[in-house]
């Protein structure tokens, strides 16, 4: 599968969001849900993208806000784990599913 220009759904359960990975080194999301609340936050990023195996990738980028995110995305087992660290210096990981929209 080719996730270049495909948009995935990421749930986390305590959020929501859309990933449009538009090439190999930017990807536009868009959180849809935090809590129980509907939100429409979206922001593009310059990542880099590292292919660890076939459907299996190492993505990482750094928002507007300085929060800097890690994660791993397996489309074969749809599943996504997610760390980042705010710019306050608070690290968090999540995991979660990972699906194709």
């Amino acid at each position: 599968m080719n996730i270049i220009g495909n948009k995935f759904e990421v749930d986390f359960g305590m959020a929501k969001a859309i990933l449009h990975i538009e090439s190999e080194n930017r990807l536009t999301f868009t959180i849809t849900e935090k809590g129980d609340e509907q939100v429409n936050v979206v922001e593009t990023v310059q990542t880099k993208m590292t292919e660890l195996r076939p459907q299996l990738y190492l993505i990482t980028w750094q928002e507007a806000s300085g929060t800097t995110v890690t994660q791993v995305h397996d489309y074969e087992n749809e599943t996504v784990y997610s760390n980042w660290t705010s710019p306050g210096g608070e690290f968090n990981n999540l995991k979660g599913t990972l699906k194709m929209v």
